[in-house]
């Protein structure tokens, strides 16, 4: 019995001397820790192409009155002779103005944009978010982005429904048990949007990864001077690219349409009609569904075409394809400018 109780002494003696070695054993690689990147989201539309952990953070706070027109506030001046009526109806407007612009702040719906290169996809995931739902506080994940009510991609350039691409949320205080509210989302592009409202206090922190894809579709543009790849890859879609600027378009490497359209000398700039082609026009906004055609392109050649600028908010080239042919284009986009009114072949209304 002695024997087993001085065995038992010793192996707990002897874990309590190796317990330190086996702790020191982590600190021999200082290094290896994955390098950290906070970002503080400051404006209400807050852009960004860098991944890491985003914080926004709101204090409870009141607004104050804007000063009101016509009335000097100078205790010394006029204020004075302000008759009582007068005194209540200044009173009653900058508590009209305090109310409005505190409606207003409840109302602000604000975003973190993100954007990442063209063959990448965004990961957001919600490491902590205090957005209460009985003060009207909302957030929401949308799979692209969204801007004035419009959406990139297009509807009817993404595989996915808008009801499925847009996903609200925000904290039950009064639900028991509470869960977690660590969440997880995708995008289908290069291109995500969280979007938040927070009439009262708040925070959340949001972390921001990329990663890449092997046949990338709809792609926003956010280099000025770029050369991008459009494929269909043998599918049945419509692959959007959009650069939110005027820009002048070339085309280089272009295959699209039947062998019957590619045996053509030339590649052919008309060809509205035809199932499989690639348009290029623009819009005003984000929404590219009802763009203005400046020309729709189909046929092959391995030269570089023709530059033509596109004067419009957004600049977008739009592979359609049947699924029938494997389509591609390559798609030279730089920045217009004044210079080049000479090559428009087309200028949006303003």
């Amino acid at each position: 019995m002695k024997l087993v109780v001085y065995l038992y002494l010793s192996m707990i003696v002897l874990g309590v001397q190796a317990w330190p070695t086996v702790k020191r054993s982590f600190e021999l690689y200082p290094g290896a820790a994955m390098p950290y990147n906070e970002h503080r989201i400051s404006d209400c539309m807050h852009v960004t192409s860098e991944a890491g952990d985003f914080v926004f953070k709101k204090s409870a706070s009141t607004p104050a009155a804007p000063p009101l027109a016509g009335l000097n506030f100078n205790p010394n001046a006029e204020l004075l002779d302000l008759g009582n009526e007068e005194l209540e109806a200044a009173a009653v407007a900058a508590a009209a103005a305090a109310a409005a612009a505190t409606a207003v702040a409840a109302e602000t719906v604000c975003g973190l944009y993100v954007i990442g290169e063209p063959d990448t996809i965004v990961e957001i995931t919600m490491k902590h978010y205090d957005v209460n739902c009985e003060t009207g506080g909302l957030m929401a994940f949308v799979d692209g982005w969204e801007l004035n009510g419009e959406y990139f991609p297009a509807v009817k350039d993404h595989h996915r429904v808008l009801e499925d691409r847009v996903y609200e949320f925000c904290n039950n205080n009064k639900q028991w048990p509470r869960y977690s509210n660590k969440k997880f989302f995708r995008s289908s592009q290069n291109a995500a949007l969280l979007q938040y409202r927070l009439p009262g206090r708040g925070s959340f922190v949001a972390n921001v990864r990329f990663h890449k894809i092997t046949q990338p579709c709809n792609v926003l543009v956010q280099d000025t001077a770029a050369v991008y790849k459009m494929s269909n890859f043998g599918h049945a879609r419509n692959c959007t690219l959009s650069a939110l600027f005027p820009a002048a378009i070339s085309l280089g490497n272009v295959r699209i349409g039947s062998k019957s359209v590619r045996a053509q000398e030339k590649v052919n700039y008309d060809c509205h009609l035809l199932e499989d082609r690639l348009e290029i026009g623009g819009s005003a906004g984000l929404d590219t569904s009802s763009m203005e055609l400046a020309s729709a392109v189909c046929g092959a050649s391995a030269e570089l075409g023709p530059e033509q600028a596109i004067y419009c908010g957004v600049t977008s080239v739009r592979l359609v394809s049947t699924g029938r042919y494997q389509n591609q284009a390559a798609v030279i986009v730089r920045k217009s400018d004044e210079h080049d009114l000479d090559i428009a072949t087309l200028m949006c209304a303003l």
